[in-house]
């Protein structure tokens, strides 16, 4: 959590970094003021001056607490545009179903904003203390783009409530055709063609005060050429009326009690409290992300938006509207050179010295400036979400940013988050559907168990072994992607030419499985079994073997399901299921049968032959154990045996040996001449042994041993590294 921070107060131009608070407080105020006049529209411009002061307060202690807890020396804040328009929709149909404004429509209004501000602050602890912000990026940007679209529609309508009090409605060409109004609305659109060229033209932080000020002094020369007083001006709706209160905001503030707010608006209004929660910690969490970026520096996310929910709860206090990260200040300023504090620090202190001295001049402000400010920001919105931010969109990313604002604006903006949600639901269903669940796809041919084995072995096994398929899973499954499997497995099978006996569905890659895809695999299973071929699973977690068990959708052996530990043990079984299958005399071979296809020198077949041992294994036997001196290697005719090496006090098997192979020689090559590993017998087994002492005594008398073992092993690890490299490929693939 952030507290107060110790570096970041000395700056290297105090003087320019104090003007720039200045202006920033300047212009904070100015927002101040429109976004008051948006959230206190219509009737409820009598209590402007008191959601003035509201959001002057919050928005300083707000700046003061970001710029002494934040991690960066350069962190301004601003108020959430967002929140404060959904809370001036609400407003409108607070003052309607109270048939007007009064106090129980201004303590009801106060207590929403502080309401939304303690639920955003609730919202920013939370994800900073359990680093959830990120998951909300996982929101397609389409359907983001549609939001903030959205809120852009939302400020053009509050644009023209304030300038003329009437929304975008079917009442707007009645207020038109009557009175000063359309000329209200045609110079605050004017006004903010202006605001806009300037801001965009000049590019510096004083652009818009400066503008602002221009519009402001214009106003007053063009009216008083005219002829029109402050009493004109009041009575023709081109100031604001605060007059209607005639008393303070303390006085006025005091005139409330608790129990003039209606709790049962508040409790109805939740889902777009829940929404501004929501948009908060978007718009929060992807400010600071591109913040880091635009200063260069490592930002803890978490620790600073933990740190705003803390100024949060300063807002809430005095039913200011939640704020987060200016990020575009803060960049703002951090490219003027900034490197000091200072900066939020005078902003805020300039908020709350408008917000004591400066709260009547609401009076004076024209309706026509707070108008062309708010369609500024609604300018500036719009075109960022619908044309920079969209720019290499494919058609259907494009339908749903319009679909979302053809829903807020024809509807409303809770439909339009409701149609984004499920847009953002149909979107995952069906780009993920797209993508194959399929990892790999191989048989017998192509993917081999350990298990080391004669090359007649192996040629039985290509010959046979294209009809046993081995499919690798990944992602989550579900119907859609579940389905794909099912209809390739059925693709596969339909050649009736490959005698087909297994299929293995490997889990590792997989992340999770819900009963839809559950219940596809049972068809499977089904599809299978009614052929003949069993279905078996690999890699898969203890709580999917229940669900897929119960459902009966795996093969079984002897009433076992057919569950293995991994892809390994798995192909294992299938290559055993097939070369029952196979020719009996391809697998079944003498020792010399055996060294006859590895080596073409009949003269050093027997040369081996003579030197070797024969030795008998029973079940569970050990050969040697890892560590032990070398004294010799094996050659297996019958039976099997499997390495395991010991690590962190567990047994892991790395190799099984089957007729033919070669056991143990390595370790007269290793430094120290130590077994590598354990070698224990699976089944009964006849192997035959070369002492390492036959093979010292015959190559001092007869070189010609050597060669011909040296040959031996060197043609094994040859086709051994061969295997070895096959399966790295298909890992990689």
């Amino acid at each position: 959590m952030n507290w107060i921070q110790r570096r970041g107060y000395v700056s290297k131009t105090p003087f320019s970094d104090g003007v720039l608070g200045l202006f920033d407080g300047l212009d904070s105020a100015l927002w101040c003021y429109g976004f008051a006049t948006i959230l206190f529209a219509g009737s409820m411009t009598a209590y402007l001056p008191v959601a003035v002061m509201a959001i002057l307060v919050g928005w300083g202690l707000l700046a003061i607490f970001v710029a002494l807890t934040s991690g960066l020396n350069v962190h301004v804040t601003n108020i959430d545009e967002q929140a404060v328009v959904i809370l001036a929709g609400l407003g409108v149909s607070l003052v309607a179903a109270k048939g007007g404004a009064g106090p129980e429509s201004l303590a009801t209004l106060l207590a929403l904003t502080s309401v939304s501000a303690v639920l955003v602050a609730v919202g920013f602890l939370v994800a900073g203390r359990f680093r959830a912000a990120r998951v909300l990026e996982l929101l397609p940007f389409p359907v983001i783009c549609g939001f903030m679209a959205g809120v852009a529609w939302l400020l053009v309508n509050a644009a023209v409530l304030v300038t003329v009090d009437v929304p975008i409605s079917s009442a707007l060409p009645e207020k038109l055709a009557v009175g000063e109004d359309l000329a209200k609305l045609l110079a605050a659109l004017g006004c903010g063609v202006f605001l806009s060229v300037f801001v965009g033209r000049v590019r510096r932080v004083w652009a818009f005060p400066a503008a602002a000020l221009l519009i402001f002094i214009g106003f007053y020369a063009v009216t008083r050429w005219l002829g029109m007083d402050q009493q004109a001006l009041l009575a023709g709706g081109w100031l604001f009326d605060v007059s209607g209160n005639g008393s303070s905001v303390m006085e006025t503030l005091a005139g409330l009690s608790f129990s003039d707010i209606d709790f049962g608006f508040i409790l109805g209004s939740l889902p777009e409290l829940l929404t501004i929660v929501f948009l908060a910690l978007l718009s929060a969490s992807m400010s600071l992300t591109a913040l880091s970026s635009s200063q260069k520096v490592d930002v803890d996310g978490s620790a600073e938006i933990e740190g705003q929910g803390l100024g949060n709860l300063l807002c809430a206090v005095v039913a200011c509207p939640p704020g987060y990260t200016d990020v575009a200040g803060s960049s703002i300023y951090a490219r003027f050179g900034v490197s000091s504090r200072w900066v939020g620090l005078v902003s805020g202190i300039v908020c709350l010295l408008i917000a004591a001295f400066g709260g009547q001049l609401i009076s004076y402000l024209p309706k026509v400036l707070v108008g062309a400010t708010i369609f500024l920001f609604a300018y500036q919105l719009a075109y960022e979400w619908l044309f920079q931010r969209i720019r290499g969109f494919q058609p259907v990313d494009f339908l749903v940013v319009c679909i979302i604002l053809a829903m807020v604006i024809f509807v409303g903006f809770m439909v339009g988050i409701v149609t984004g949600i499920v847009l953002t639901l149909v979107l995952f269903v069906l780009r993920y559907s797209m993508i194959s669940a399929i990892h790999g796809r191989y048989t017998l041919r192509e993917y081999r168990s350990s298990v080391e084995r004669p090359p007649s072995v192996n040629l039985a096994l290509d010959r046979v072994g294209r009809g046993s398929l081995v499919y690798t899973l990944r992602g989550f499954l579900f119907f859609g992607t579940a389905n794909h499997v099912f209809q390739r497995i059925k693709e596969d099978l339909a050649d009736e030419n490959e005698e087909h006996l297994a299929v293995l569905l490997d889990f590792k890659r997989v992340t999770g499985i819900d009963i839809s895809a559950l219940n596809t695999f049972v068809q499977v299973r089904q599809f299978c079994e009614d052929r003949g071929i069993q279905l078996l699973y690999s890699d898969v977690p203890m709580a999917s073997q229940f669900q897929i068990s119960s459902l009966n959708a795996v093969s079984l052996e002897e009433d076992s399901p057919l569950f293995f530990e991994d892809m390994d043990y798995a192909v294992e079984y299938i290559e055993e299921l097939v070369l029952r299958h196979a020719d009996p005399s391809a697998i079944r071979m003498t020792v010399r049968e055996q060294l006859e296809q590895i080596l073409e020198s009949e003269d050093r077949i027997e040369l081996i032959m003579h030197a070797l041992q024969r030795v008998e294994c029973a079940e569970g036997d050990s050969l040697f154990a890892q560590g032990d001196r070398d004294n010799g290697f094996y050659i297996l005719e019958s039976g099997a045996l499997s390495a395991y090496i010991d690590q962190h006090g567990a047994q892991h098997r790395v190799k099984k040996f089957g007729p033919g192979s070669l056991i143990g020689e390595l370790s007269m090559f290793i430094p120290g001449k130590r077994r590598t590993a354990t070698v224990t017998a699976d089944a009964p087994s006849v192997l035959y042994f070369m002492s390492s002492e036959v093979l010292s005594a015959a190559d001092l008398r007869d070189s010609r041993l050597a060669a011909a073992v040296n040959e031996l092993i060197a043609r094994a690890l040859g086709m051994r590294i061969d295997y070895m490299n096959q399966r790295l490929m298909l890992e990689l693939d």
